[in-house]
């Protein structure tokens, strides 16, 4: 069953709510009364794009940004696993990995349809995953333009009858550090700077003082900042169908030094096909990773 909301929620009242009911027992089920929620008609404002492609250096274009159509999506993302039969708390949740892909233009100034469904839940070493798939068509029943799937971590908490991961599955290799091609020097105050223009104002990005009592070392920038940053300088073809996909490691902790590898797959040789690698250049440990391939 999908439920159709009048408007793209706004953040702050939803973590507002995640924070008062922190402390209340979440339900083990994983069978949800609404496992999907809609958002029709949804203007895609053209000044809200130029602030999104001015933070993270993209050049202009006659279509959305990824980083602005996130941004109309993980509200919806933040409704569903607000509700009171959500099996894993809000606060807190990890954002692991995002698979974006642009299959067809999100014109500035036309209207879409945003869609969000879990799609599943599954083991994870340190707790369960929730999996959220969303779609972006065009009004009113169009074509499909852009598929997204987002995986969040619950840590500590696992869920009967979805099973942890066996011991030793998926282990993680030795970081090797690659030849740097790229320097970023994030100032304190981009985690601000990028909830003004996204609307997310989770205060492990507001301030130090905030994040710490979220258990952070400090106030960390958005995830899907660094993301939006990276896919600006990988060079991906203007108007091409695309897939960006990422994962995320240790939290970029503000103000930061962040080291990054943007460089040509190998065996690919086609224009956009770019593997993308960001660390700590200090403690030499991964930040995210990801790759762009063209479809």
């Amino acid at each position: 069953m999908t439920r159709t909301l009048p408007e793209v929620p706004a953040l702050a009242p939803l973590y507002a709510r995640a924070a008062a009911g922190a402390a209340r027992k979440r339900p083990d089920s994983t069978e949800l009364a609404t496992p999907a929620l809609a958002v029709r008609g949804v203007t895609v404002d053209a000044a809200r794009d130029a602030e999104f492609r001015r933070l993270a250096g993209a050049a202009d274009s006659a279509e959305a940004f990824f980083g602005h159509v996130h941004a109309l999506i993980m509200p919806i993302q933040m409704e569903l696993m607000a509700a009171d039969d959500f099996p894993l708390p809000m606060m807190g949740l990890v954002h692991l990995e995002n698979t974006y892909r642009r299959l067809g233009a999100v014109a500035l100034g036309a209207q879409v349809d945003v869609e969000v469904r879990v799609a599943g839940f599954r083991g994870h070493r340190a707790g369960t995953e929730v999996l959220l798939d969303a779609t972006v068509t065009a009004a009113g029943g169009g074509e499909t333009l852009v598929e997204e799937r987002s995986v969040y971590l619950a840590k500590g908490r696992r869920l009967p009858g979805v099973a942890a991961p066996a011991a030793g599955d998926a282990p993680r290799g030795r970081f090797r550090v690659p030849v740097p091609t790229a320097c970023w020097r994030l100032p304190a105050g981009t985690g601000r700077a990028w909830a003004k223009v996204s609307g997310d104002w989770n205060p492990i990005h507001v301030t130090g003082l905030t994040a710490k009592a979220l258990g952070m070392p400090g106030v960390i920038a958005h995830g899907m900042y660094t993301a939006s940053r990276a896919l600006a300088e990988a060079g991906v073809p203007d108007a091409a169908p695309f897939e960006f996909a990422i994962s995320f490691g240790a939290p970029v902790t503000l103000p930061a030094k962040v080291l990054l590898a943007i460089t040509p797959a190998e065996g690919s040789g086609r224009r956009g096909d770019m593997d993308i690698v960001a660390w700590h250049g200090r403690r030499k440990r991964p930040h995210f990773t990801g790759s762009t391939r063209m479809l």
